[in-house]
């Protein structure tokens, strides 16, 4: 039986394959730094930046970073990565217990990796980026220690198999309603459906915005982009899946940028860049950021999720509906 150690590492090398690796804004492509390594390299980079000094590795900080905001979108992924990371240093001790003390090797690792989660869950707000990672092997150490020293394993090795084996579910965003009707009581889905896709449309015709989306509908309609709404998250959810194709829906978030500078954010959180620099250090900001080069990039979707701005899924034909309604079809 394969080891949770070796899970977690093949479950990574599954995710990851060959391919180059963003620890900075997790896409290649949208990342300002154009060299990246492959997932075999990027790892014994990390590796050797935790054994030299973690606090002040910008590498670990980064990977910190990310995992929180594939926390914050439901993604176990870079999660799994962190753990891949430091669980060389994690096998010498489990060895070292098992054999001294008698304890059974998988006990140990399992506890080891459950309470390194535990502590990851704890520091998620209040403690810098930076001191994670040391507090994720210093609790680990600890455990791996009590379970060689008293006995009944608490940790049985089929909860962590879970935990590789299923998906997380995707956190949803607060939704609060734009208009007297609130569309999430209303208990017709097919309506409540149309009308956040219309009432969206409506805003963006408000504010000039429409032009821009149409070419991004284009690029759908023309196969050239397709929506970026899974079946298996539509299938529950969403109910018209005749009108025009379930290519055709989109998450609102996809109309803007994947990621901002940290001065733009600040504005719209109402701080000043300065003290939004302030709390990073002090691992105080309200929602992760990453870290690229000597710069910090602001997640669109965390900073919605942090105004409350509803992420919701919507057709684009109820999009055009509704701006063209709006607008009296002037530009249809």
């Amino acid at each position: 039986m394969m080891g949770i150690f070796d899970l977690i590492e093949r479950k990574v090398r599954e995710n990851f394959g060959d391919a180059p690796v963003c620890v900075h804004v997790g896409n290649v492509d949208e990342c300002d730094i154009k060299r990246h390594p492959v997932y075999s390299k990027f790892r014994r980079d990390v590796i050797a930046a935790g054994v030299k000094s973690a606090p002040s590795s910008r590498m670990w900080e980064s990977l910190i970073a990310i995992g929180r905001l594939s926390d914050l979108m439901g993604d176990e992924t870079w999660r799994l990565v962190i753990l891949d990371c430091i669980i060389p240093c994690f096998r010498s001790v489990s060895v070292r217990v098992s054999r001294d003390f008698g304890a059974e090797l998988e006990e140990v690792q399992s506890a080891m990796v459950v309470t390194a989660l535990e502590v990851w869950n704890d520091t998620s707000a209040g403690v810098s980026p930076r001191h994670v990672r040391d507090r994720m092997v210093k609790g680990a150490f600890d455990v791996a220690y009590r379970k060689g020293s008293c006995a009944p394993p608490e940790y049985p090795m089929d909860e962590m198999e879970l935990f590789l084996q299923s998906e997380a579910p995707a956190l949803g965003f607060g939704l609060r309603a734009a208009s007297i009707i609130n569309s999430d009581l209303i208990r017709d889905a097919d309506f409540a459906e149309q009308l956040k896709g219309e009432r969206y449309g409506a805003v963006l015709q408000k504010h000039g915005c429409m032009e821009d989306v149409l070419g991004y509908h284009d690029e759908i309609r023309t196969g050239r982009r397709s929506g970026s709404v899974k079946q298996s998250v539509m299938a529950p959810r969403l109910s018209r899946f005749s009108i025009s194709g379930v290519k055709n829906y989109y998450y609102t978030s996809d109309l803007y940028p994947s990621f901002i500078g940290l001065k733009e954010a600040a504005v719209v959180m109402g701080i000043t860049e300065s003290a939004a620099h302030r709390l990073i250090r002090a691992g105080q900001f309200p929602f992760p950021v990453a870290r690229a080069g000597r710069s910090y990039k602001v997640s669109t979707k965390a900073l919605m999720h942090f105004k409350e701005i509803p992420d919701v899924i919507v057709h684009m034909d109820d999009v055009e509906n509704g701006a063209r309604h709006a607008s009296a079809g002037a530009w249809w």
